[in-house]
């Protein structure tokens, strides 16, 4: 199977999430409708993308993976095959998908694209000889490098932009959604006890706000530079808690990226569902 091939029948695979998501749009006609319409259609852009820039991601594996580009064939296989489960999950979330349970939908995107990468890693592995930790490392740079090359995108420039800039936003935006959540409770019903957790809800707001700030007054440069920054500082971080550099990568851009978002999502849903049924009853 070819790369263009296997790209080809990908961006076939998502055509259903994104005909259903237009829709159910054009059925509801909100904010929440235009979000799946806008992901869908961001996904399937990203697939066409790559289809055209095919030629230049197989002349990446014949410049910096060799041994990998003999296993072609095994590596566009996994990939569909991860493109198609992707595609299944998109389907089912703009078909199923209910306002109320956002949080929960989006819980399993973070686990289905993990096991998606997942797959890919040890699909690598097999086919290479490699152990998991490289295969499942080849496989989330792969998949980022891919990205980056689909919107005319380095590999450095789409890592600074996916990994230190969205991520960080994204943990900004939990944390303001978790203090919009105190801030809700307590206008329905002023109490202390509300209005200490309000002004808890406001530090903890303030504090990544301060975070976001000097992670991106700290990489403010040019994005090649920023990722050799970043990278040098992951290089002691991993020296320094005796561990390798993949690792770090993990506990940080994975691990902790995760417990932070969804960690806020979880509270402020909770928060959020205890003020209705006191509201209720």
């Amino acid at each position: 199977m070819s790369i263009t091939t296997s790209i080809l029948l990908a961006a076939a695979s998502m055509l259903p999430a994104l005909i259903a998501s237009v829709g159910r749009y054009f059925r509801e006609k909100d904010l929440f409708s235009f979000t799946l319409v806008f992901l869908c259609g961001m996904l399937e852009a990203t697939l066409i993308s790559a289809f055209f820039h095919a030629d230049y991601m197989m002349s990446l594996f014949d410049k910096y993976g060799q041994s990998i580009h003999s296993y072609q064939k095994y590596i566009c296989f996994a990939s569909l095959s991860g493109c198609i489960i992707l595609s299944l999950m998109m389907f089912a979330t703009v078909r199923i998908i209910d306002k109320q349970h956002v949080w929960k939908w989006i819980l399993g995107a973070f686990t289905l694209f993990l096991l998606v990468i997942m797959l890919i890693g040890i699909a690598i592995s097999m086919a290479t000889g490699c152990s998991f930790d490289q295969g499942f490392f080849a496989a989330c740079c792969g998949v980022m490098g891919a990205g980056g090359v689909a919107w005319g995108l380095t590999y450095k420039e789409i890592c600074v932009i996916g990994n230190i800039y969205m991520e960080a936003g994204i943990c900004l935006l939990s944390a303001l959604w978790l203090t919009w959540a105190t801030i809700k409770i307590f206008r329905q019903r002023r109490t202390v006890s509300r209005g200490l957790l309000m002004s808890v809800g406001i530090l903890y707001s303030l504090v990544y706000l301060i975070g976001f700030w000097m992670i991106y007054r700290h990489y403010a440069m040019p994005l090649e530079k920023a990722f050799d920054l970043c990278y040098h500082e992951l290089i002691v971080l991993a020296l320094d808690w005796h561990t390798t550099y993949n690792n770090v990568n993990y506990m940080i851009f994975i691990l902790l990226f995760l417990v932070l978002t969804i960690g806020n999502i979880l509270f402020a849903s909770r928060l959020l569902r205890i003020s209705y049924k006191k509201t209720v009853n």
